[in-house]
């Protein structure tokens, strides 16, 4: 069995504008810096045998705030970026559904159908993060933790694929900024019970001022 932390980036200032961000490497704001400190230090009593980030900006210096001061090993990964929007990277909600009338509709109801102009899917996201993730587990081996700093659409199409269920249940899971999620992995067969700790858990975010 292993364990894997699953945290979501700091804000940046396309999340607080409501624009649609991808592959577009766009750096934490100064909310974001302080998210990305508070998250560090409500998880430092917690033990890592690795660190895994999304090599976007905004993932890799929210990791590195909470790898600083431990003697683990800690790596970037492109397979962890976010979803490729593809011609919505930039957009926001109005623009895209201008555009691409009952687009955004498709994605959050039935993400599994949605196929982005010039984009990904959220089984090509799914793919390339779970193999990331479990390239990983395999590296450092059983019953070690694992801490992985990615994005709100990689981070739910990982929580999809531990607990065995269809990505269409993708936006079900709320994962906010520097959020903390905390799996069991008893492995990827249909009868692995693999199991959900906590999800979303923003509590430290109240500690900022």
């Amino acid at each position: 069995m292993n364990t894997i932390y699953l945290v979501r980036h700091g804000q940046t200032d396309w999340n607080n504008q409501g624009l649609y961000q991808g592959h577009t490497n766009v750096p934490l704001n100064s909310l974001g810096l302080k998210q990305a400190k508070a998250v560090a230090e409500v998880l430092k009593p917690v033990h890592f045998d690795s660190i895994i980030a999304s090599d976007l900006d905004r993932a890799r210096i929210t990791a590195e705030y909470i790898y600083e001061g431990r003697n683990v090993s800690f790596k970037t990964d492109k397979r962890l970026q976010e979803i490729n929007f593809g011609e919505w990277e930039g957009l926001t909600y109005n623009q895209i559904e201008e555009k691409w009338p009952n687009g955004i509709f498709t994605m959050y109801r039935t993400p599994e159908r949605l196929s982005l102009p010039k984009g990904e899917t959220f089984k090509e996201v799914q793919t390339r993060a779970w193999h990331a993730v479990s390239d990983e587990m395999n590296e450092v081996g059983e019953d070690k933790t694992i801490l992985v700093v990615a994005h709100g659409g990689t981070n739910r199409t990982i929580i999809c694929k531990i607990l065995n269920l269809p990505l269409h249940y993708s936006w079900n899971f709320s994962q906010g900024n520097t959020s903390i999620t905390k799996l069991q992995y008893f492995g990827s067969g249909e009868d692995d019970h693999n199991i959900l700790n906590f999800l979303n858990d923003t509590k430290h975010l109240d500690t900022i001022k």
